[in-house]
């Protein structure tokens, strides 16, 4: 070509200087292809340009996009005849837009970013990325397709920009790109799939519209033209999709409930493909998917009422069923095993009729048939070959089986305490925890460790019947031990690793909470309090394990103090509070105590309930641990504090003035209710008005319809269809449903909208028992002075009759309590219907709006449609008075003998 320079053969230059020079060439060359490219006529020499400018968009990307990026950008917003000028344009600016720093045809030295730059520099033009949206409804393949490509491209690059560009285009930009799946060429179809996975990632306005676009519809009908589970890749991509559009989006979770697609999960999912002993690697990754979404759909940071729903709904469909199957089949690789019982867990997970489908299943695959959870539980005691994963995900399923399951508790529980001779020679869940519990694999340890802290968390009557649990320490059978003096004894071997320490710390905490007979036992073991003390006064620790220990012991010796009934008279209250000020120190033990509150593995564990551990390290607190630690913590400080600080012996009016306090603080919030009450019944009302406006809009909207079929049908006898009007009327009719559907997910949320005002009455009642407690060692510290003042009789008797008095008290108190938990009740239901109504006023106003924009709108169209109809009218009488005149000169011209022009025949003929 003319325009290429060469250097000649013989030159003498050094390699620094060919370079150079070269570099130098090229750029001159790519001048002067954009110069050719903007000037030139004829549309061959634009094609050649463009091809040699494609050329050098790899190895010289910074020379071509700074001269030509906006050059290619004029020619997509340009004229779309030229499909082969447009389809090269798309070429050179994916070519431009993608940096590959491994590849030997890249221009090197390039910064690592130099694609998001050119990405942010071509998008801030706007109308660069609409021109790029409508080249996808050419149905020319080239086009189509490397539109796809560069706007996927586009959207790796700069994935929230794009978004918000593609948003503003309004709906129907996202809905051209979801019509695309029902393209019959698949590589279009597939192409788009990877489009719709980064477009919907993390972005819930763009997925519920694609989601009331029917793209579930779309994705199904993929899914099952694919094969299902044993698809290829296919069936990934539109798994991804799916999984992208209900993944924290509650407003699509409910759709996908409502309109049955649950129930076609179960058409994908074949039991006879799953038992095959071959898996393939694309296989496990969809089953993976699969269950990935069942997940999400009863994950349980879900509103609760959305999660009870879809449980419901895939135990009705037989969905949970078939993961149950799934269990019993030993052909499935141990990754996809666990996922299946992760998922099983949270499908039960505080669902009575699911846990007790599930305890019921039956493994019939061994010698004798024998619960399902029975056999996992084994896995996860004694199964130390297998996946540290689905050990794990045996304990979660185990956890969400406890979970509110106050029944299955109680029937392990019993499992644990004496037995007759020939129960006890049965294989019981209890008996696997025992021997977890006892285990010196660290997995096995830590897992069955807070399995018996789920057993008994939150159930004091559990609490106390596990204190009946006795152990033989060796075969012989003599000398056995409780399960608390052996839980002490493996905290004080040297030999017990991290993760068992830590663990059974955990379980004792759990243990005594809320528990006064449990801590009593505690106090009454030798070695208890002072292992908690050596511990806790270590000078030594310096490793970060070793201090979670100090704090673990902390709170353990702070629940004996919150929660001691003063029976054990070594350590009473007082004799606590004496060890911590003379021989911890108050700011030491407060030190160690907040140390637990600061620890990464503490803010991890807070964060959801699931356990994500991906390695045996990884092993140290749980949810529900976190969160008990998280309530308890306080109330310790706060105690602490409060006898520190003020006398330890309080008068018989000071506690009656407390006791009047708390009751006038249960009269304030019973007057709080009473006007919430009144609230309420104004905002029935107004509710009552919204749902009238709501009927009229939906009869004006009917009406609107109603008018536009007319129209239509007038516009199809004149042979001039108003596509706009059309238009505007289903984008009136989609947006609407739309708003529909989000004042359905709005009322959903009430749940949330109502828990400070559940947090604020909860914290009284916190407060109030912290108080009450520390009533009740106040009278006992007055017994203890009667006790050893025997001589003062009159003073006795007076203390005696206190006593009573304060019995009437808390009598009083908790009948109280259990008024305010009532009024409570009624008060949470109040809220959640003042939300709705607060949510619902928005709405209403944002449709009685878009109703009279879009009425605007139909009038200015409608008129526009019928002066198109005059205008028609007239120049058909047009047409018709220059059809006579041609008639009278062809006849006033064959009348004179002439010969009649044959442009006057063609011209008659047109018309």
């Amino acid at each position: 070509m003319a325009f290429w320079r060469g250097t000649s053969l013989f030159s003498s230059s050094t390699p620094h200087t060919t370079t150079t020079n070269d570099k130098t060439n090229n750029q001159e060359t790519i001048e002067r292809l954009c110069d050719r490219l903007q000037s030139a006529v004829r549309i061959d020499d634009r094609r050649d340009a463009l091809r040699n400018l494609k050329g050098f968009s790899k190895k010289c990307k910074l020379e071509v996009a700074t001269q030509g990026m906006l050059l290619l950008a004029n020619i997509l917003q340009g004229d779309r005849t030229d499909l082969e000028l447009i389809q090269l344009a798309l070429e050179t600016l994916s070519n431009v837009m993608t940096y590959e720093a491994d590849n030997q045809d890249e221009q090197p030295n390039l910064p690592q970013d130099i694609n998001i730059q050119f990405t942010e520099l071509f998008i801030k033009n706007k109308e660069h990325v609409h021109a790029a949206l409508d080249l996808i409804e050419e149905i020319d393949f080239n086009i189509r397709r490397t539109a796809i490509k560069f706007l996927s491209i586009l959207l790796t690059n700069c994935t929230k920009l794009l978004q918000d560009i593609i948003l503003e285009s309004g709906p129907m930009g996202v809905s051209k790109l979801v019509d695309l799946l029902q393209d019959e060429r698949e590589v279009i179809r597939n192409d788009t799939l990877l489009l719709l996975q980064i477009l919907t990632r993390s972005n819930a306005n763009i997925q519920k519209i694609v989601a009331f676009e029917n793209g579930f519809e779309r994705l199904f009908e993929i899914l099952i033209s694919e094969g299902g589970s044993d698809g290829g890749v296919i069936v990934e991509d539109c798994l991804s999709v799916l999984l992208n559009l209900l993944k924290t989006n509650p407003s699509n979770q409910s759709y996908f409930r409502e309109s049955s697609f649950i129930r076609r999960l179960v058409e994908c999912f074949a039991l006879n493909s799953i038992g095959n002993k071959n898996w393939l690697k694309q296989k496990e990754t969809n089953i993976h998917l699969f269950l990935q979404i069942i997940r999400t759909l009863v994950s349980p940071t879900n509103s609760n009422q959305n999660i009870v729903a879809c449980q419901r709904t895939i135990s009705q469909c037989g969905l949970l069923h078939r993961l149950c199957v799934m269990l019993t089949i030993s052909t499935i690789p141990p990754d996809v095993l666990a996922e299946a019982i992760n998922t099983i867990g949270e499908i039960i997970r505080g669902h009575a009729e699911n846990q007790q489908f599930f305890g019921s299943v039956m493994n019939t695959t061994g010698e004798s048939p024998q619960p399902v959870l029975l056999s996992l539980l084994y896995i996860m005691v004694a199964g130390e070959k297998q996946l540290f994963t689905l050990r794990i995900a045996i304990l979660y399923c185990f956890q969400c089986y406890l979970c509110k399951n106050d029944y299955g508790k109680a029937m392990i529980v019993q499992t644990l305490l004496p037995q007759t001779e020939n129960a006890s020679n049965q294989y019981t869940l209890g008996h696997l925890l025992i021997v977890g519990f006892l285990s010196k694999d660290i997995v096995a340890a830590w897992c069955s460790n807070v399995a018996l802290a789920h057993l008994i968390i939150d159930n004091q009557q559990l609490k106390e019947a596990v204190l009946k649990v006795v152990l033989a320490i060796d075969q012989s059978q003599l000398n056995p031990k409780s399960l608390m003096e052996i839980s002490i004894d493996l905290l004080e071997n040297s030999s017990s690793s991290f993760h068992t320490r830590v663990a059974i710390l955990s379980f004792l905490c759990t243990w005594l909470s809320n528990c006064q007979l449990a801590v009593q036992t505690f106090l009454s073991i030798p070695n208890s309090i002072s292992y908690l003390i050596s511990q806790i006064c270590s000078q030594s620790v310096t490793e970060d394990r070793e201090v979670l220990i100090q704090s673990l012991c902390s709170f353990a010796f702070g629940l004996c103090l919150v929660f001691n009934n003063n029976q054990v008279s070594t350590y009473s209250t007082e004799s606590l509070e004496r060890i911590i000020k003379k021989r911890i120190g108050v700011d030491l033990f407060q030190e160690k105590l907040e140390l637990l509150s600061k620890s990464d593995c503490y803010a991890k564990a807070l964060q959801k309930p699931q356990l994500t551990f991906s390695k045996s390290n990884d092993m140290v607190l749980d949810y529900e641990f976190s969160r008990l630690y998280k309530i308890l913590e306080g109330s310790i400080t706060r105690l602490l504090t409060t006898r520190t600080n003020d006398d330890p012996t309080k008068s018989p009016d000071q506690s009656a003035a407390m006791l009047a306090q708390y009751t006038n603080l249960l009269q304030q919030q019973s007057q709080q209710i009473n006007a919430y009450q009144n609230q309420e019944k104004q905002f029935l009302e107004e509710r009552n008005f919204y749902q009238q406006k709501i009927f009229e809009l939906e009869q004006s909207l009917q009406e609107i319809r109603e008018q536009h079929t007319s129209l239509k049908r007038s516009s199809e006898q004149n042979q001039n269809p108003d596509d706009g009007l059309k238009s505007l009327c289903e984008q009136q009719q989609m947006e609407l449903e739309y708003l529909r559907n989000m004042m359905a997910y709005q009322q959903q949320q009430y749940y949330y909208l109502t828990q400070p005002v559940e947090n604020g009455i909860e914290q009284l009642n916190v407060n109030h028992d912290d108080n009450q407690t520390v009533k009740n060692e106040q009278q006992n510290h007055i017994q203890e002075q009667a006790a050893l003042n025997v001589r003062i009789s009159e003073l006795q008797e007076k203390i005696n009759a206190f006593d009573e008095q304060c019995k009437t008290q808390n009598d009083e108190i908790a009948r109280l309590q259990l008024e305010n938990n009532i009024l409570q009740e009624k008060l949470t239901n109040e809220k959640r219907k003042v939300s709705i109504l607060e949510s619902l006023q928005g709405q209403i106003q944002e449709v009685i709006d878009q109703k009279a924009h879009l009425n605007n709108e139909y009038e200015k169209l409608n008129a526009v449609h019928q002066k198109n109809i005059r205008e028609q009218n007239e120049l058909l009488l047009l047409c018709s008075t220059y059809e006579n005149q041609l008639r009278q000169c062809r006849n006033v011209i064959q009348s004179a003998g002439l010969t009649v022009p044959k442009f006057l025949f063609e011209m008659d003929d047109a018309l």
